[in-house]
């Protein structure tokens, strides 16, 4: 079992959303966060010269899915698709191992709880 973390561009939720739900991964947590990585903001003063400040954070969607180890490479792929353009801040995906994994209703472990 594996955790896959994602950090995208907000305007991509949406897409992705629908097509992680369209390929059967239903199951996701997600929030708006803001942060930063390598990406810069520009700004452009008045004198039509551009400024750049790498501090500003910059808002960006989280994605916390919990799959099968099966599933991850499809999951990243879809990921991937979803969220590249080419361009700086498409975002990061983390895949971490998940020990176990409990539903509190019923008390059952393992993979099944993934469904």
């Amino acid at each position: 079992m594996k955790e896959i973390v994602a950090v995208i561009r907000p305007n991509r939720y949406f897409a992705t959303k629908r097509s992680l739900i369209k390929n059967g991964f239903n199951a996701m947590t997600t929030k708006e966060v803001i942060g930063r990585g390598k990406q810069r903001v520009v700004f452009h003063t008045d004198s039509e010269e551009k400024e750049t400040v790498g501090l500003r954070f910059i808002a960006k969607r989280y994605l916390d899915i919990f799959a099968r180890d099966a599933d991850v490479d499809k999951i990243v792929h879809i990921l991937m698709e979803e969220n590249s353009t080419g361009h700086p801040g498409d975002g990061k995906i983390f895949v971490l191992p998940a020990e176990s994994a409990l539903r509190i209703r019923t008390g059952q472990q393992g993979d099944d709880v993934l469904v």
